[in-house]
């Protein structure tokens, strides 16, 4: 498979499964994973996007350490989908619009703890290289950005 064949393989994922994995790296150097929203906005190939609290976590990890990698899965655990990749912080009144109207209504957690609509940042991954494993027929695919 190619990048352009996994990216439409992560898309499908991303959008039936609604989460995935997001690891970062720690000022100590240790890899921190939590469950994350993200989403693939229609027209920006090859990037996920995801909306965070300006003084969370992982957004000093990403300040300091912006490679990240990112796990997806199937339902049914048949398809597993990392992604490496390099996040920004962005913090556009339009990026933020998308990405919560994207993803919004799946953010009751995310609310929770962050009330305030207005303290947010998007996470914008770029997709630097894929893999996908298939468990039941023991096959992998890799492709890298081109």
């Amino acid at each position: 498979m190619d990048f352009n064949e996994l990216l439409g393989r992560l898309d499908r994922l991303v959008e039936s499964s609604k989460v995935g994995i997001l690891t970062t790296v720690d000022a100590e150097g240790y890899p921190r994973s939590r469950w994350m929203t993200p989403v693939v906005l229609r027209g920006r190939k090859g990037f996920l996007y995801v909306a965070t609290a300006p003084d969370s976590g992982k957004a000093g990890h990403i300040r300091e350490k912006p490679g990240v990698e990112w796990f997806f899965q199937s339902k049914v655990l048949d398809e597993v989908l990392s992604v490496i990749g390099t996040a920004t912080l962005v913090d556009d009144p339009q990026a933020k619009a998308e990405v919560l109207e994207a993803i919004g209504p799946n953010l009751q957690i995310f609310w929770r703890v962050n009330p305030d609509a207005k303290n947010i940042i998007v996470v914008e991954t770029e997709i630097r290289e894929l893999s996908c494993f298939f468990p039941m027929r023991n096959e992998r695919h890799r492709a890298k950005a081109e």
